[in-house]
């Protein structure tokens, strides 16, 4: 159960931050035990090695029991647009009314991850919002670089923005979804649209290829008691790994990691974006370059929340079945989703 503690928001530069402890006791600095048991293996450092299949396989979710079945209706099938076909999952909830739909990008690290990791959790959402969510199953890297996985999410929005003109667009995405998520909806706004009218974005990837020598990557940034330390750094110089590895097979060789396609932190038109939530782990590797981001949407005026929840890591909003954090990640996109009917 989420405990009480700690749940009103501060003014952080700018951010509204939401800090959630895992229990009524332990406010930071240590992972919830939960989270701990599943890093087991990383009481020394970890070599990832670069097969594709093998993580592929690494980047898909365990069966997560589903706690709604059939009040949502799940349809797979191809959206057609800018001459670009992209499958996508459309969940439809049983009782329909609102008119925000949500697009939906999911985590993977560019080259792995599939709609259905997120299934679960999006089902939970249109069952609470009664919103449609359009689930994208993007082009993935080697095989489509960028800006394929970019272009195919933009399709998708010009395609409702035919067919559903007076719908507004809420876009969303975890991780590395996140970051395409966040191209899509720069692009959009670029070519002159305005429907997009929120960003939900799970532990987004904002910099990737950043300097794993830099401020982004600095671990001394993150406070963790002693005796869990080392396995911190372990965990968090696996994704050092994991950016490395991702950040060679997305990007085609004359692209810069560093492009604001790329990089998010780095875009131009940050002061035309709409109200954005981030939703993030304490020991995510990637929260200093979300914090990054957050602070520079924040400082162009746009209404910017960030809540982390302490004790957790990367990936884990799809958990809903065994995390408390996912199934409150449901309730803060069921709220935001209704906010702005």
């Amino acid at each position: 159960m989420m405990p009480m503690a700690n749940l009103n928001a501060v003014k952080i530069n700018g951010i509204n931050k939401i800090t959630k402890p895992f229990n009524e006791t332990v406010t930071s600095g240590q992972f919830d035990p939960a989270v701990l048991k599943n890093l087991a293996n990383l009481t020394e450092p970890v070599h990832l090695e670069n097969n594709l299949r093998e993580l592929r396989n690494g980047s898909l979710t365990p069966p997560i029991a589903d706690a709604v079945g059939d009040r949502v209706n799940v349809e797979q099938t191809l959206l057609k647009c800018q001459t670009r076909t992209v499958p996508v999952e459309w969940l439809t909830p049983a009782i329909l009314l609102q008119p925000q739909l949500l697009v939906y990008f999911h985590g993977g690290a560019f080259y792995g991850g599939q709609p259905s990791n997120n299934t679960a959790l999006l089902k939970l959402i249109a069952d609470r919002s009664h919103c449609e969510i359009i689930n994208v199953d993007y082009g993935l890297a080697p095989e489509h670089k960028a800006p394929a996985g970019i272009l195919d999410g933009l399709a998708v929005i010009h395609y409702l923005e035919q067919a559903r003109p007076d719908a507004k667009i809420a876009i969303a995405g975890d991780s590395a979804g996140a970051n395409i998520a966040l191209a899509v909806a720069s692009l959009n706004r670029q070519l002159g649209s305005q429907q997009i009218n929120q960003q939900l974005l799970l532990y987004p990837v904002t910099a990737p290829g950043a300097d794993h020598h830099g401020p982004l990557w600095d671990v001394d940034q993150f406070s963790i008691i002693p005796s869990q330390r080392n396995r911190f750094e372990h965990y968090h110089d696996l994704f050092r790994q994991i950016d490395t590895i991702m950040t060679d097979y997305y990007l085609p060789e004359n692209v810069d990691a560093a492009a604001p396609l790329i990089s998010p932190i780095n875009q131009l038109d940050l002061r035309c974006s709409p109200a954005t939530t981030i939703m993030m782990g304490e020991f995510d590797p990637f929260r200093l370059q979300a914090w990054d981001y957050a602070e520079r949407l924040a400082d162009t005026g746009v209404e910017t929340t960030f809540v982390q929840y302490q004790g957790q890591n990367h990936a884990f909003a799809p958990l809903i079945d065994r995390f408390w954090q996912a199934r409150d990640v449901a309730k803060i996109m069921t709220e935001r989703l209704v906010s702005l009917m």
